[in-house]
């Protein structure tokens, strides 16, 4: 068994994370609910499958912030990164 997409939803956005069997990319589509000035509403990230988990973590940190409305703890992080592992290959 494979997961193949998941929603992630905080108070203040959330992410749609999808990879196809045969794709090689991780495909994230985050949507914020009230983007503050300057910030956008809808972002897209494409990723290689065979991301490091270092560099995916970074992305996680970037998605728990999107999707909590603040820059969160390792621990708040690392949530979203477990996730998001398992669209690794």
């Amino acid at each position: 068994m494979r997961a193949t997409q998941i929603e992630l939803t905080g108070k203040a956005g959330h992410v749609a994370i999808k990879r196809k069997i045969e794709d090689a990319t991780i495909r994230i589509n985050s949507f914020v609910h009230n983007p503050k000035p300057g910030q956008k509403a809808r972002r897209t990230w494409k990723l290689p499958a065979t991301i490091t988990d270092d560099d995916l973590l970074k992305v996680a940190a970037k998605v728990q912030r999107r999707c909590d409305g603040c820059v969160g703890t390792y621990l708040m992080v690392l949530e979203y990164f477990v996730e998001m592992q398992k669209f690794q290959k």
